[in-house]
């Protein structure tokens, strides 16, 4: 699927869905508490592009906001695509700077560095087991 195909379905689905923030999605609610390793890894590495303010302007990048629980159980409406992004090394691999922080050479190499960290500690197969995990 290209890229814009997928912004479209992950727009279309979030336009579809009307939960409420207290709420939340009833289909991710046992990935909370979100546990202690797997905090660290999305704020270490997820955070950059989904919630981190960077002079001033938070990154939201396809409207998910992973810096929070709250933020995660108010715009994660589709686990499916969260792991199939994980899965496919979509992300953080094929990840890239918003349009305002792409020319900073700081932040390319941050993003790289991510990706490197990311890989060596073997980041993925902690998020997927997470995300896998079965309601209790």
């Amino acid at each position: 699927m290209t890229s814009p195909t997928r912004s479209l379905l992950i727009f279309a689905t979030l336009a579809a869905t009307t939960l409420s923030a207290e709420d939340g999605d009833p289909s991710i609610q046992h990935l909370f508490p979100i546990p202690e390793d797997v905090r660290e890894i999305l704020d270490q590495r997820c955070v950059f592009c989904h919630g981190e303010v960077i002079d001033g302007e938070a990154e939201i990048r396809e409207d998910l906001v992973l810096s929070t629980e709250a933020g995660i159980r108010e715009t994660l409406f589709d686990l499916d695509t969260m792991l199939e992004l994980i899965e496919e090394d979509e992300m953080p691999y094929e990840a890239k700077l918003s349009f305002r922080l792409r020319r900073r050479p700081e932040m390319q190499q941050r993003l790289k560095d991510i990706k490197v960290a990311y890989e060596e500690n073997g980041e993925k197969e902690k998020l997927l087991a997470w995300l896998r995990s079965k309601p209790e």
